[in-house]
């Protein structure tokens, strides 16, 4: 499930980042090495810069602080299914979820411009929306805010044979992100029939009035 919020991010930094920026629509979730590797095969340099390299931290921990014992082991009914008659109960473990946002370029005034773009549109929590393939279906908000410092390194790789690529690194953190598992229960119907009681306990007198 961990790539939903990879895409999700994908997509939200794609809509912030313009064509005018230079970037040309290209931000992609790779490995960082996997980007220098990639470029270093390139003959005929065909990749235009600047580029932002999103990469997701390897570890992601239960978030113990978060944690329900109803929402893990027995969840919440969270949708209905008319065909099936089923009733789909949300399990949600909450993870710690954090990136590291990349910015490569040839250039020191393009890879501070796009460091300006993300840090404003992430130095707030921002909410974002995203699509769950699963039973349920409803959208998952969760939230990204850039936390720690901004690291930048000038000439750090080598561009092909010649130049060079100017990174800056933004590390973001992720609010609210949880693993969901969805469990079916079958509705069915109880018929119940109402328990009539009579109490013969009352006596009346002979001119059928109650006692005091």
């Amino acid at each position: 499930m961990l790539y939903l919020y990879d895409q999700a991010l994908q997509k939200d930094i794609s809509s912030v980042i313009s064509v005018e920026s230079g970037l040309n629509d290209i931000v992609k979730i790779i490995d960082k090495a996997g980007v220098i590797q990639l470029i270093a095969q390139m003959k005929e340099d065909q990749i235009k810069f600047p580029i932002v390299c999103i990469t997701r931290h390897p570890d992601t921990p239960i978030d113990t602080e978060r944690a329900n014992f109803t929402r893990i082991h027995k969840g919440v009914a969270a949708c209905y299914d008319p065909v099936t008659h089923n009733i789909y109960y949300e399990k949600a473990i909450p993870v710690k979820l954090e990136y590291d946002m990349t910015v490569l370029a040839t250039n020191t005034a393009d890879r501070d411009e796009l460091v300006r773009e993300i840090l404003f549109r992430y130095t707030n929590t921002y909410f974002i929306d995203m699509d769950l393939p699963y039973e349920a279906d409803r959208k998952l908000r969760f939230g990204v805010v850039a936390s720690g410092e901004v690291t930048s390194d000038s000439g750090s790789f080598e561009y092909i044979s010649d130049g060079a690529l100017y990174q800056a690194i933004i590390p973001l953190r992720c609010e609210g992100a949880v693993l969901l598992h969805y469990t079916p229960r079958h509705i069915q119907r109880t018929a119940v029939e109402p328990k009539i009681v009579v109490d013969n306990s009352i006596e009346i007198g002979p001119d059928g009035e109650k006692p005091l």
